[in-house]
Order: C-alpha cells, then sequence, then structure tokens
C-alpha cells in the first residue's frame, strides 16, 4: 500500500477498492511463488534460456536487524512486482479512482462483506487490467474525467505548460504545470494522466510532468518524474514511446541525469512510495542499478 504512495483524499479507494483487487491478487501471485520456491525466482519477464534470478526470501544480512527482516524481505519483493508489472499496477489503480470518481455502477454490487464483485472474480493482475481497460476505453478518446467533451474544455494557457528544451527537428519539451494540462494531455494521448490522481503531484517541487510534442504541436510521449527519477515514459496509448522519440530526448535525459530512463521507455515502473522519495536511493535505485543481488543462474 506504501509502495501505490496515494494521497490520503483517496482513502476510500485504498480500503474498498486496492485492498480486494491489486492486494489479494498481489498475496496470490506470492503464495503460488512460495509454493514454488520460496527463496528464490526467475525473472518472468525475461525469456531467455538462463534467466535473471532474485532472492526473495528472508535475508537477515541486508536488512540489517533480524526485526527489519521480514519488512526488507516484503519491501523486495513490492519492488520486484513494480519492477516487472508497475505499469499495468498503476493502470488499474487509475481506472479504480476513475471509477471511484464518477460512481460506477459496479462499485454498488457487492459481497456479503461489501467487497465489489467485479474485484473479488478477478484472479491474477491480467484480469484486473482486463478490467480496467474495458472501464477506461469508452471514456478515454472523446471524455475527461467528468465526462466532459474534450472540444468544450478551455485552450491552454501559457500558465498551464512551458517549454522547457528545444529538442531538434521541430520537437519541444515542455513542463505540464496544472490539472487542466493534465487534462488536455490526457485526452490527446489517451492514456490517464488527465483523470485526477496525478493533480496533487503538480505542488511537491520533487515531481515533473514532461510532454514530448512533434513539429505540428501535438503530443508524442508523456513523462513522470520525481527527484530525478523516471516513473513513467508513455506514448499515446499508454504504449511505449517509440524508438525516434526515445534517443531524440535521451541527450536531455543524459544532461539532466535522469534515473531509470531506458527501464521507463521500455514499460519499467519503480516504486518509489516507500515513505518518501529518499527512501527510493536506498530500497530500490541500489538494486535496480548496482545489480549486486542479480544471479546469472540459480545456485
Amino acid at each position: 500500500m506504501r509502495a501505490l504512495d496515494l494521497p490520503d483524499r483517496y482513502d476510500r479507494v485504498i480500503r474498498e477498492l486496492v485492498i480486494p483487487g491489486l492486494g489479494r491478487v498481489f498475496m496470490r501471485f506470492w503464495i503460488a511463488q512460495d509454493l514454488i520456491d520460496p527463496d528464490f525466482m526467475a525473472d518472468p519477464e525475461d525469456d531467455a534460456d538462463e534467466p535473471q534470478w532474485y532472492q526473495i526470501g528472508d535475508w537477515p544480512q541486508r536488512a540489517g536487524t533480524p526485526d527489519g527482516t521480514p519488512q526488507f524481505k516484503w519491501n523486495r519483493r513490492t519492488s520486484l512486482y513494480f519492477r516487472w508489472y508497475g505499469q499495468h499496477v498503476m493502470h488499474v489503480v487509475d481506472w479504480l479512482i476513475y471509477a471511484d470518481r464518477i460512481g460506477a455502477p459496479w462499485l454498488q454490487n457487492l459481497d456479503g462483506y461489501g467487497r465489489p464483485k467485479k474485484l473479488l472474480k478477478c484472479m491474477d493482475l491480467q484480469q484486473l487490467v482486463h478490467e480496467a481497460d474495458k472501464g477506461l476505453r469508452y471514456r478515454a478518446r472523446n471524455y475527461d474525467p467528468g465526462g466532459v467533451s474534450m472540444e468544450a474544455l478551455p485552450a491552454l494557457t501559457d500558465c498551464d505548460e512551458v517549454e522547457v528544451a528545444d529538442l531538434g527537428v521541430g520537437y519541444v519539451l515542455v513542463r505540464l504545470q496544472t490539472p487542466h494540462a493534465l487534462l488536455v494531455e490526457g485526452g490527446r494521448m489517451h492514456h490517464c494522466i488527465g483523470h485526477g490522481s496525478y493533480d496533487n503531484y503538480l505542488f511537491n517541487p520533487n515531481y515533473q510532468f514532461l510532454s514530448v510534442r512533434d513539429p505540428d504541436g501535438q503530443p508524442v510521449a508523456t513523462l513522470e518524474i520525481a527527484a530525478g527519477v523516471v516513473l513513467q515514459f508513455r506514448g499515446p496509448g499508454n504504449v511505449d514511446p517509440s524508438r525516434a522519440v526515445v534517443e531524440l530526448l535521451s541527450a536531455y535525459a543524459s544532461e539532466s541525469k535522469w534515473l531509470c530512463y531506458e527501464s521507463a521507455a521500455a514499460g519499467g515502473y519503480l516504486v518509489y512510495g516507500f515513505d518518501s522519495i529518499e527512501d527510493v536511493g536506498t530500497v530500490v535505485i541500489d538494486d535496480m542499478l548496482a545489480g549486486d543481488d542479480l544471479l546469472p543462474a540459480r545456485p
């Protein structure tokens, strides 16, 4: 739950929707893995003959103290889960927030414990993603989170966005500065940045939301950056950005010393909710960049 890092105003979403949905399939995933091997796991996204292996069990020497071992173990499992499936997890979170915002009818179809049946029928993350795709599809092209036609929205002004870099060949990078800018970006790009769940981060100085614009002024990629770490780098429809866009922006990314740029471009998602952005450096980035715990084959 800390890894999702949702603002307090989404307390209902966390308690009533995330726990019986994402929380439940997260635990099903690890329970199934523990039945196979509770200590080591191969990267499920690695199709190589000798995939990368990770230690997922108790690790007292890295936790510091015996009391810290369970927390370290589950922080690690969470960071790995987000590394492999983070974009899917956040896509489902976007759907849950949107469903709560509009009062989707399925929220009232509950079991005897007050849990939405739509979520309980999903046995894994893939099924939750399928439901999220259906729930967001009808409004992605023509509607904002409140159901207002994109054509009816006020035009963007200099207060909404500002150019931060000329990328060459007519492309520019702009910073999105207001909820209205995020709303328009989400509508034009057909992804979830504009439905309101990201608005709270606009007032956090550690965060930036950037948009790559083509020579016609159309967005071709959107980035979410926290404390110099690229959390998300998405193209139209939430797909990976084109290789041409990645390469065009790479020089600016290098100059800005962004971390995890290539990983985000390939669909990776860095977990960043362990209490504060500073914790990312010790809990996750060291794991991702140092690679001291990556095993070429199971011992």
